[in-house]
């Protein structure tokens, strides 16, 4: 089984069927929509950071991550809301006995649009259900 890290908490993870169904109860939507909002950010993500390079070849990691997050605001909301019913249902469909939805997301003290897990979850997903 799969693990991810959250803010130096391990989770198991998995994806089936089950995840499938369970996001659609929970969180009422198909998880197909949350999977389409990621793949959405990361592509203008990648977007947003190769037209910096290409304006300044010279530009820093740092000042890439302060110009995205500008210039991204309008889609992180959407985004986190997306990771983290993502990471949730994946989290669950290894084991159901983790917090609720939003006792788990008090959990956590910070995110941010690239921690790893991110990736991990999305691949996930993707590789499941596509």
């Amino acid at each position: 089984m799969k693990k991810i890290s959250i803010c130096g908490k391990e989770y198991p993870i998995e994806c089936n069927a089950f995840t499938y169904v369970k996001h659609k109860e929970l969180f009422k939507k198909s998880i197909f929509d949350d999977i389409n909002i990621l793949n959405s950010f990361l592509i203008l993500q990648a977007q947003i950071i190769k037209e910096l390079k290409e304006k300044n070849p010279e530009i820093s990691d740092e000042d890439i991550i302060k110009s995205m997050s500008s210039l991204m605001i309008g889609d992180i909301g959407d985004f986190v809301d997306a990771v983290t019913r993502v990471a949730y249902i994946e989290i669950y469909s290894a084991n159901n006995k983790i917090l609720e939805y939003e006792d788990w997301l008090k959990s956590i003290p910070k995110l941010s649009t690239n921690d790893d897990w991110i990736v991990e979850v999305t691949e996930l997903a993707v590789n499941c259900f596509c």
